[in-house]
């Protein structure tokens, strides 16, 4: 690990600089009234809303962020006013609180930024707890509250605005760091000494989280597209948008190069060939994270690395091959190896646009795809029904299981707090609300996070009262926690749990000096808290495997429509799209991101269920093996996709009839599959007898030797044909495995399919 560069990579990242923003956002209005009003409990009211506030405040579009921050300034307003009005009284203030917490809860039915909303409204309500109030004082509080949420979020507003280039550079330079890292994991598999198991769940984890990455930078890039200025594009966004572009085409091209690794390690074991592809998959991810960091600190990039020496080696080692006859003797593994040539090739040709992007002078005024509107398909529309909340209201919801441990948690948090008089209920809920999640696995997550942060952070905490006595240097101290807090809260929740506990104990210390006693107490308050959280976490459980049905669904038809567009960039295979009013290209872009989102959500909520009981654990092996074969499938469409716009002309469409009816049973086997996680009873349903499904495997593994066959005839006739030229011929060979690859991967999806029998959509 390059230590140097992962701290330039967090000293420039969007983490370090959203904590600082928001650290200074926070901070600042409690310092001004401080100073101005000389209250501290004005200045400590008005954080209140921003520390609320703040929780919406992460990289994305700058309308919608802008939007969820009023709308969280406006419902946390009228959560602090209900609260505070009912304070004066406990019965009144427990028929407030907890039905509010349930409809504060179940509003998160809206998506992910409503979770946000929900999670600081409820903040918001429990920290009004801690005081009783009169109607006027409530009033006041509360509008000082609404004056923090309004203050963070202009505070907010203006600072992105300033710095969009930044955000949109931080953005994109995510995105490389994620694909280099997946690049590296596929280096990883010529490496004999990595168990091939643990590198394809590696693999998978690096995919997702490339996944994930590549649609936070999309949603930021295609909202600030190149304008025009004096006439032409503005070059400054025409090199941004190049490089996300680019970064996309890079993360794909090595995405394309799946192989059969074991087949490989097998045949090649130690050979050089294998050395140098793993160091050229190295190379390049070293060379395209260099990239990224220089994209992160806006300078300009020029190469470091070559992996020259290892193609001209890899060249030399093919034609090694081709002499001692491997086309004829071990056609798929040479096949594999020039594949994975001309896909490093492609690479580093990619690095090298990618480094000419970053210098200003260097730059085209062309976009490498054409801006129009049909980008807009591209992104997520972000529709509000208002019904949708009371269609939520049953068993059948998780959110509705959800906000109902949430309120009970509550309830029982409330009547804790006042039974026990060494606690503070506020600090008892609180620690419940913000590790209760909708599933059981990222509550047990984040309790075990929260506990250990929680532990270390208070040991911090008392080691630095009874070592400082200073309020200045605890001052200080204490907006440096703030300051870290917020910067790790997005990737490592179990540090940054310890700043936050640090600085949140040290500004209690400050306002009401009290030793480590505090300590101790809020120690005890979350200790109750984790508990009351693990313990409402088994009521009303939703598992995850009731969703896995649904995500199943999406990824068979994700996979066949991307398959679909990759057929119709050439004539091969006569599927008609659905979408004419989409050129091909745009058309195979688009599929080819809902394919990479299908494999993520399903791949995340396969990785949330194997945290959950065993009991809950339904189709492990079937679910695995759909994962890494929609993998396989992806990758080899991906790399059959310009062989297929190169040999589809009308002069090969007799030569190429055995393709087209290939492509027709991948299709076929991908809608069967489809049909089948559409048609999937609930757990217990009938299955078909063994004799019936052992005669239908039959029957599908004789049809696709039968197409082993035809394609290798219609290779056999082409290189047999006067006047084929011999690079056609080798594509043509290359285009055949990766048909016998796809035929292998969408029958292994077809049978998988039908034996998980898990609740549909």
């Amino acid at each position: 690990m390059r230590y140097s560069t992962e701290i330039k990579k967090f000293l420039y990242s969007q983490y370090f600089f959203g904590g600082l923003r928001t650290a200074i956002g926070v901070s600042a209005p409690a310092v001004a009234a401080i100073l101005l009003f000389h209250n501290p409990t004005i200045g400590f009211t008005i954080a209140i809303g921003a520390v609320a506030t703040c929780v919406l405040d992460m990289p994305g579009p700058l309308k919608y962020k802008t939007n969820d921050m009023l709308a969280c300034s406006l419902i946390g307003f009228v959560a602090a006013l209900l609260t505070g009005v009912a304070s004066a009284d406990s019965l009144t203030l427990w028929l407030t609180v907890v039905p509010m917490t349930f409809v504060l809860s179940i509003i998160q039915v809206y998506g992910n930024k409503w979770q946000q909303i929900s999670l600081a409204a409820l903040l918001i309500m429990v920290l009004t707890l801690g005081e009783q109030y009169t109607v006027v004082d409530a009033t006041t509080h509360a509008l000082w509250i609404l004056a923090g949420s309004i203050w963070y979020t202009c505070w907010s507003n203006s600072v992105s605005r300033w710095q969009w280039q930044r955000i949109e550079r931080q953005a994109i330079a995510e995105c490389m760091f994620a694909a280099a890292s997946y690049l590296r994991a596929r280096g990883d598999f010529y490496d004999l000494d990595i168990d091939l198991e643990d590198s394809y769940r590696l693999l998978v984890t690096r995919q997702i989280a490339a996944i994930d990455r590549q649609d936070a930078a999309r949603d930021i890039v295609l909202r600030n597209l190149p304008q025009f200025r004096s006439g032409q594009l503005d070059t400054l966004q025409v090199g941004l948008f190049n490089l996300f572009i680019n970064s996309v085409d890079l993360h794909d091209t090595i995405v394309a190069t799946h192989t059969d690794y074991a087949q490989l390690r097998d045949t090649l074991g130690r050979s050089d060939i294998m050395l140098f592809m793993r160091d050229a998959v190295h190379k390049v991810a070293h060379d395209f994270e260099d990239v990224g960091l220089a994209v992160l600190e806006g300078r300009p990039s020029y190469p470091k690395v070559s992996v020259k020496a290892e193609l001209r080696a890899l060249e030399y080692e093919i034609e090694l091959m081709r002499k001692h006859d491997a086309p004829v003797r071990q056609p798929e593994v040479y096949s594999a190896v020039v594949s994975t040539y001309r896909r490093i090739w492609s690479a580093s040709r990619l690095t090298a646009k990618m480094h000419r992007n970053t210098r200003a002078d260097e730059i085209k005024p062309e976009t490498e795809m054409r801006v129009d509107h049909a980008l807009n398909r591209f992104l997520v529309s972000r529709r509000f029904e208002v019904g949708l909340v009371f269609s939520n209201l049953s068993f059948a919801s998780p959110i509705f299981r959800h906000a109902l441990r949430v309120t009970l948690a509550v309830a029982v948090g409330l009547w804790i707090g006042k039974l026990l008089p060494i606690t503070n209920s506020y600090w008892i809920v609180m620690t419940t609300v913000i590790i209760l999640k909708p599933g059981f696995s990222l509550t047990r997550q984040r309790n075990t996070q929260r506990l250990i942060g929680t532990v270390l952070g208070c040991a911090a905490t008392v080691a630095l009262i009874l070592t400082v006595k200073s309020p200045h240097l605890l001052l200080a101290a204490m907006f440096v926690c703030m300051l870290m807090s917020y910067s790790l809260v997005l990737f490592n929740y179990t540090a940054s749990v310890v700043f936050t506990s640090s600085w949140v104990l040290l500004l209690l210390h400050l306002l009401a000096p009290g030793g480590i006693r505090i300590v101790g107490e809020r120690a005890i308050d979350t200790f109750i808290g984790s508990a009351l959280a693990v313990g409402a976490s088994y009521l009303f459980p939703y598992w995850e495997y009731r969703v896995m049905g649904k995500l199943v669904q999406a990824m068979v038809a994700s996979t066949r429509q991307y398959f679909e567009a990759a057929c119709t960039l050439g004539a091969a295979a006569k599927i008609p799209p659905k979408d004419a009013d989409l050129d091909s290209d745009y058309r195979y872009r688009l599929k080819r991101k809902n394919v990479h989102i299908a494999f993520a959500n399903l791949g995340n909520a396969f990785e949330r269920m194997m945290m959950e009981p065993k009991a809950q654990q339904r189709f492990v092996p079937e679910l695995n093996e759909l994962l890494v074969q929609s993998h396989v499938l992806a990758s080899q469409i991906t790399a059959a996709a310009p062989l297929v716009t190169a040999l589809a002309t009308p002069a090969n469409e007799t030569l190429l009839q055995p393709l087209q009816r290939a492509f027709a049973v991948v299709s076929d086997n991908l809608q069967q599959a489809e049909y089948a996680g559409r048609a999937a009873p609930v757990a217990g349903a009938a299955k078909p007898s063994p004799a019936a499904d052992a005669a239908a495997t039959s029957a599908l593994l004789e049809q696709e030797r039968a197409l082993h066959h035809e394609l290798e005839d219609m290779v056999v006739l082409a290189e047999h044909t006067a006047g084929t030229p011999a690079d056609m011929v080798q594509e043509l060979k290359q285009l055949v495995h990766q048909c016998k690859q796809m035929i292998a991967a969408s029958w292994l999806i077809r049978r998988d399919t039908c034996k998980v029998r898990l609740p549909g959509a």
